[in-house]
């Protein structure tokens, strides 16, 4: 039974997660439908999860998400900072978590109130997800007249007719069949699936192929050196340089001989990383978000261990087709690291 869970976005800044913060402790997490989305915008940074007493994150995909929350999500992604005036509301109070969030969206005009409230706390709708959606990528993503995909639930006579129109013409929004249920509550996992969609979909400012390219380049050559010579103690550095979210917190880590490190200082270890022949393949990219796959590592490593010499090793491995997921910064512009997956 937990005690109290925690908005995690109030319990630690970025800056001081550990990897231990990025692990699911909802049970079956891994089976849900939701779960790669999910997994993709936690480990980037973009959403946030509940803390328990012990620091055990969960999820609650199939909670339903509130109008704080989801405006806490979409000013996140967006990295959205205010800009002159600031909006109030009369139930939002400012040393709650999620007020700055408000105020800086209804300053940007993605959300309004009713009446001076804007009732933080309630669930929110799949139509208002929608408007919100199309108000904050309409100038990033294109939204095409055709392919508009119509429900049997909603008519003109709907507001959120065209909000929905537009979202469902690039599949930000699908429905269930021939109906979109607009007033229904919005689960979490439903939440996170639509703004992940929306994230990969911004094509207006796309990162040329050679700088991300260059980026990962200058990352993978300066790690490969560091473990040649044996200099361990200054990765974490060098992937907090690179990285972000769960990558600069360690995780994702791509090297095969991870468990030779505790016996580093009593090994006689050689560590040669071939990396002359690097290649690289943009698999993905939108605005803020990458996939760039690498190949043309060979990694060669002697280890003698003289306490246990049932560990030695002498082996070649080839580290190919390893996929880093890169996301760019909304303040400095810069692109980092933020998972790794070794295919």
């Amino acid at each position: 039974m937990l005690v109290a869970l925690l908005p995690f976005q109030i319990a630690l800044a970025e800056e001081e997660k550990t990897i231990n913060f990025y692990e699911f402790h909802d049970e079956g997490i891994n089976k849900h439908w939701a779960y790669e989305e999910m997994e993709d915008l936690f480990y980037a940074g973009v959403m946030d999860g509940f803390a328990d007493a012990d620091g055990r994150i969960y999820v609650k995909p199939d909670e339903l998400i509130t109008r704080a929350q989801f405006v806490k999500l979409i000013v996140t992604a967006l990295g959205l900072s205010n800009e002159g005036m600031t909006k109030t509301f009369s139930d939002v109070k400012q040393d709650e978590w999620y007020a700055d969030a408000i105020s800086i969206a209804a300053s940007a005009g993605l959300v309004e109130g009713h009446n001076g409230l804007f009732y933080p706390n309630h669930p929110i709708t799949r139509a208002e997800i929608t408007k919100i959606l199309v108000l904050a990528f309409e100038k990033t993503v294109p939204f095409p007249s055709t392919s508009v995909k119509v429900f049997a639930d909603v008519d003109h006579e709907n507001w959120a007719e065209e909000y929905i129109r537009k979202a469902s013409s690039v599949s930000i929004v699908n429905g269930h069949g021939s109906i979109f249920s607009p007033n229904q509550f919005a689960t979490r996992a439903e939440a996170f699936v639509m703004l992940h969609r929306a994230l990969k979909l911004e094509q207006s400012s796309l990162p040329k192929d050679a700088d991300l390219t260059a980026l990962l380049r200058d990352y993978i050559t300066r790690e490969n050196r560091l473990v040649e010579t044996n200099r361990f103690s200054e990765l974490p550095a060098l992937d907090a340089e690179y990285g972000t979210g769960f990558y600069g917190a360690g995780g994702g880590d791509p090297k095969p001989f991870d468990w030779f490190y505790p016996a580093v200082d009593e090994a006689e270890i050689t560590i040669q990383m071939d990396d002359e022949n690097l290649e690289f393949k943009v698999l993905e990219k939108s605005n803020t978000l990458a996939k760039v796959q690498v190949s043309g590592i060979i990694v060669s490593v002697q280890a003698k261990i003289p306490s246990q010499p049932e560990l030695n090793e002498d082996f070649t491995s080839s580290m190919d087709n390893g996929i880093y997921y890169l996301k760019k910064n909304s303040l400095s512009g810069k692109w980092k690291i933020y998972n790794y997956q070794d295919r």
